[in-house]
């Protein structure tokens, strides 16, 4: 059920992994899908960097939407295939899943189709409601509706289970993110990626710091109810980063994922992906592709 009513507490929950993404859990609020190593960081650098990004949730669904573009166009000139599986860039794609790839002369003015093994799958479940796999259409046509829902091709957030907006954050853009769901108003749901099922702890920790910052930035008056989980994020959040970037960075750089980045010589990714409040751009999901919100709250 939706929590967005006039005079009604924010509500702010996290979900650990994408297999625990429900459809309850999303209706009439925004949510914010996280997956730090790598790709919401990738997705993050390839928007500001100009790349028109399509997420798909298989490399056979990239291939497929590639394909057909192509044939209508013609050709197959400024379309690219962007992924991983594994960590390791598909075989025949143009590039992988490093947000050190995705620059300016790269990507800027070019057609991604971005496949990764848990990111772009959790944005797709969010987009579709956390009912089940998403669609491999890539949720390209506009639904029937008013208000922000219809807007983003989510929906209008209603008992379907469908938010209102699906956001994209990393450590990158993570203030500017909590700016942007600050002024929305409504609940919140956090949706971290997770690792093969399990828990991630760089994606709980960036969670934990958009909690902070929501509550932060909360009118006096304006009641926050943290969920469990949420709760659990901002203090984890505050015990192992004590608010110190570099501290942050050490505690990141030793988490199992960013481990086994490194032993397959994405140590930089690593680093680049540990960074805080680098850019303002907040990509935004909507009918099939990311764009970047164009008006954000000053800071």
């Amino acid at each position: 059920m939706s929590d967005d009513v006039h005079g009604s507490p924010r509500i702010v929950e996290v979900v650990p992994t994408l297999q625990t993404l429900r459809p309850r859990e999303l209706a009439g609020r925004v949510a914010v899908v996280i997956d730090v190593f790598r790709a919401t960081s990738t997705m993050v650098a390839a928007v500001a960097n100009g790349a028109d990004l399509r997420p798909c949730v298989s490399p056979e669904e990239a291939r497929a939407r590639l394909g057909r573009l192509a044939a209508t166009r013609g050709n197959r000139q400024g379309l690219l295939l962007g992924g991983e599986r594994l960590g390791l860039r598909i075989e025949g794609f143009d590039l992988g899943n490093s947000p050190l790839e995705y620059t300016r002369e790269a990507v800027g003015g070019r057609t991604v189709f971005f496949c990764t093994t848990n990111g772009t799958r959790t944005l797709r479940r969010a987009a579709a409601g956390g009912g089940g796999r998403a669609r491999a259409g890539g949720g390209g046509r506009a639904r029937a509706g008013r208000g922000a829902g219809a807007a983003t091709g989510c929906g209008g957030g209603g008992p379907g289970g469908l938010p209102r907006r699906v956001l994209v954050a990393a450590f990158q853009n993570a203030r500017a993110v909590a700016r942007l769901v600050g002024s929305v108003g409504g609940g919140v749901v956090l949706a971290c990626a997770g690792t093969r099922g399990g828990f991630s702890l760089e994606d709980i920790l960036l969670a934990g710091l958009l909690v902070e910052e929501l509550l932060a930035q909360a009118r006096p008056g304006e009641p926050v109810v943290l969920r469990d989980l949420a709760l659990a994020a901002a203090e984890l959040y505050r015990s192992l980063s004590g608010g110190d970037p570099a501290r942050l960075a050490r505690v990141l750089a030793r988490t199992d994922h960013a481990r086994y980045l490194a032993a397959l010589g994405f140590a930089a990714d690593v680093a680049y992906c540990s960074r805080v409040d680098t850019t303002a751009v907040v990509p935004e999901y909507r009918r099939g592709r990311l764009v970047p919100v164009t008006s954000l709250p000053p800071a």
